[in-house]
């Protein structure tokens, strides 16, 4: 009866690379597929205090390579 007012559980990520050179960033596996998985390149906004997305990528390497070099800006 209380089911329909249950509490969601979070979305569990089982992968996830942070850089934190010039500002902090990260790539992660959100979803699993038959292509690899979908992987979330993220930048750290300090004002909101919230992850923003920036791109994504079937491709670990390049979403990792993307994080690492996006971190290394400032912001």
């Amino acid at each position: 009866m209380f089911a329909h007012f249950a509490k969601p559980k979070p979305a569990a990520t089982s992968e996830a690379v942070v850089f934190n050179y010039q500002r902090p960033t990260r790539a992660r596996l959100v979803a699993q597929d038959n292509q690899g998985g979908l992987w979330l390149v993220e930048a750290f906004d300090p004002l909101h205090k919230v992850w923003v997305w920036q791109d994504e990528s079937h491709n670990m390497e390049k979403a990792v390579d993307d994080a690492r070099r996006l971190s290394l800006f400032p912001g």
